[in-house]
């Protein structure tokens, strides 16, 4: 599917492929995109310091919107600072799409076309849009606008050890983006607009109009549009409905059977073989070449909040699972893959025996996460 071009060269295409997106329970259905795009939503990256550490940008219109220290220790999590504020971007895409991405979900393809403009802002490439569900902490007893503006260390961008009783090690769980980072100051924050969209979620339920939040790493997204919504969700108690943007990578994988490499683009967790996708598009599927960073980047402390939260949204946290909590779960679902249908309950109900009642375990793990209405039902 190719939207019309607003400008030359400029265009968003779907890809139609299926998509096994199991690993990734919050997401509740995807698509693959090919962007052709003008750059202006980017990553910057500079040169490592002493403690082996790289300096990070995320900019848009050349406004840092999210700063960060990556380590080079691929097990470790980053340190983050907030940025300057995307309403202070100028960004005329953004403004334009409001209006219509605050209106009532009707489907997930409706939505990409109607962010068509913003996701032109990103550099040219292969994307994964999902419609997912998020929640609005830290993970680590934050409400995720509370957040300092200096540097500190946030544990949902790094992945998360699993002890594994039966082999005995550890097992790590990266890639489910689950929580939030804010990119608007707290100047816009507007009570009204928040209980506007309470009403908005109590009246519309699933059909509820989405947020923008873009995947930034392991289990941490960063909030593009629809902190006000967010901020309904957690007086709520609710997860928030967001529409998902993950950046692919482009990786090869040594098949040991086939004696051969092959290439997969890497979404978080999710893999797509590049023998799943039409050969029209493999002139874009490259490896970006690493090269050494030589560019000075200077992390200083953001603007993002200025106000003192009020009891009910600080304590909105004990609402959500808390990181450690959520990989043990995740991991539990990894292991055994569950469908939810009525007839799968009907069997595993009448059942009362042992294989039974885990899987039962299993299936209101996942709806307590992901589908609470149903879970409480």
């Amino acid at each position: 599917m190719l939207f019309n071009k607003k400008e030359k060269n400029l265009s968003v295409e779907i890809i139609d492929i299926k998509l096994d997106t199991s690993d990734v329970p919050s997401i509740k259905e995807a698509r693959l995109v090919h962007i052709n795009g003008k750059a202006k939503l980017v990553k910057d990256m500079g040169k490592y310091d002493d403690n082996y550490t790289s300096p990070y940008q995320i900019k848009l219109n050349d406004v840092p919107i999210v700063q960060a220290k990556i380590p080079e220790c691929s097990t470790c999590c980053s340190v983050l600072a907030t940025g300057y504020g995307i309403e202070n971007t100028n960004c005329k895409e953004l403004l334009d799409i409001q209006e219509k991405i605050n209106s009532n979900y009707v489907s997930l393809e409706k939505s990409i076309e109607i962010i068509e403009p913003l996701l032109t802002l990103l550099e040219t490439g292969f994307y994964l849009i999902a419609d997912a569900i998020c929640y609005p902490t830290d993970g680590d007893k934050n409400f995720f606008w509370n957040v300092p503006n200096e540097e500190i260390e946030t544990l949902a961008t790094g992945p998360a050890a699993i002890y594994d009783d039966e082999d005995a090690y550890f097992n790590y769980i990266y890639g489910e983006p689950v929580y939030l980072y804010p990119t608007q100051t707290t100047d816009s924050y507007d009570k009204n607009r928040v209980e506007y969209y309470i009403d908005k979620f109590k009246e519309l339920s699933d059909s509820s109009p989405r947020a923008i939040v873009y995947y930034l790493d392991n289990f941490m997204n960063f909030v593009i549009d629809g902190h006000h919504k967010a901020c309904a969700s957690a007086l709520l108690g609710e997860p928030l409905r967001c529409i998902l943007i993950i950046p692919a990578i482009v990786t090869k994988y040594y098949n040991i059977e086939k004696e051969r490499n092959e290439v997969y683009l890497d979404f978080s967790s999710i893999k797509v073989s590049q023998a799943e996708i039409p050969e029209k598009y493999f002139p874009f599927i490259k490896e970006k070449k690493f090269k050494s960073k030589k560019k000075e980047i200077t992390i200083e402390d953001g603007i993002l909040n200025k106000r003192e939260w009020e009891k009910e949204y600080l304590d909105s946290v004990k609402n959500y699972i808390n990181l450690y909590n959520y990989v043990k779960i995740i991991d539990i679902l990894r292991k055994e893959k569950i469908n939810i249908d009525n007839n799968s309950l009907e069997e595993y109900l009448s059942n009362f025996d042992s294989d039974s009642q885990n899987k039962m375990k299993k299936i209101i793990y996942k709806l307590k996460l992901f589908d609470m209405e149903k879970s409480e039902a």
